[in-house]
């Protein structure tokens, strides 16, 4: 246990999660919402119906959103979407994370607790982004696209190291939550729920692609193949988020071809574009690397997180 408790303070010690995933990974998860504000009519965004005349979800903590603020009238939407669309671009452009990494989680919450709509990408962003919160309040560069010059502030590196593992927690609860609803479902157990995906009415193929599949989904075999197969790859995904760097690579690679393949098939261009970016995010290296040459170099290399 002391040998444990050694190595976990060593790599706290040692923890740096910045570097070009998490610049990646931030500007991602700033474009995927920026499609939402940018592609959105105020229509689309807060769907009316009788229980939410507004079309927004206002009542408890979700009257602190930015859109709830700034009011569902005709000079307080275009604020709101104002306001999102400056922020997002400046966590884009990889502008002082310090100074927008909180903002940019009040967005991603705002939308997702505003929006009666709000699809799996919009919660999953709001809670990475605030997963990110500790380890860019100790980044002091001017551009998240900066090299890293200088080691995490002692101050910082505890709660940096604790997030990253967080972000990887949440996308282990993820898959194994996928997993388990499809399990539940009688289509994904007996293989014939790919082809009742293809042909849905909203998320489902597209026209073309559907009908030059149609050899494919006509096949029972050929559609529980690939039915049981997605279940498969969620699996992998969940285990081998929690492992070793060369294991998160593994499903970066895995799981960036599962959510390309949703965003061309289904149409979820959003959600693709998150769950690639908090795969990508998880994929880095949480500890700094040492200079070339230094004692204990390749014996930690082999244990770094």
């Amino acid at each position: 246990m002391s040998g444990l408790a050694g190595r976990l303070a060593r790599a706290i010690d040692r923890a740096e999660p910045r570097g070009t995933p998490l610049a990646v990974g931030r500007s991602l998860l700033a474009a995927a919402s920026l499609l939402t504000v940018l592609l959105s009519s105020d229509s689309e965004l807060f769907i009316r119906t009788a229980e939410l005349p507004d079309g927004m979800r206002c009542t408890g903590v979700r009257a602190a959103s930015l859109w709830c603020l700034v009011g569902p009238t005709e000079s307080g939407l275009p604020v709101g979407r104002t306001l999102a669309v400056v922020v997002l671009v400046l966590v884009l452009v990889g502008f002082s994370p310090r100074w927008t990494c909180v903002p940019h989680w009040y967005v991603a919450f705002s939308l997702a607790a505003a929006m009666e709509m709000a699809n799996g990408g919009d919660t999953i962003a709001q809670v990475a982004t605030m997963l990110l919160v500790p380890v860019c309040l100790g980044d002091d560069r001017v551009s998240h696209w900066q090299p890293v010059l200088r080691p995490l502030a002692p101050s910082w590196r505890g709660s940096a190291f604790a997030a990253h593992l967080g972000l990887r927690a949440q996308l282990c609860l993820i898959y194994l939550g996928a997993v388990t609803a499809k399990l539940m479902d009688p289509q994904w157990r007996h293989g014939t729920a790919l082809s009742t995906v293809a042909h849905h009415p909203q998320y489902g193929f597209p026209v073309p692609v559907r009908d030059l599949l149609s050899p494919v989904l006509g096949s029972y075999w050929s559609v529980a193949l690939l039915s049981w197969s997605v279940v498969g790859v969620q699996v992998a995904l969940a285990l081998l988020t929690l492992g070793r760097r060369r294991h998160r690579l593994v499903a970066l690679v895995l799981g960036g071809g599962l959510h390309l393949g949703i965003m061309f098939f289904m149409s979820l261009p959003s959600f693709g574009m998150v769950m690639i970016a908090v795969l990508v995010i998880s994929a880095a290296s949480v500890t700094s690397e040492r200079r070339a040459g230094q004692p204990g170099a390749a014996s930690e290399e082999r244990n770094r997180p």
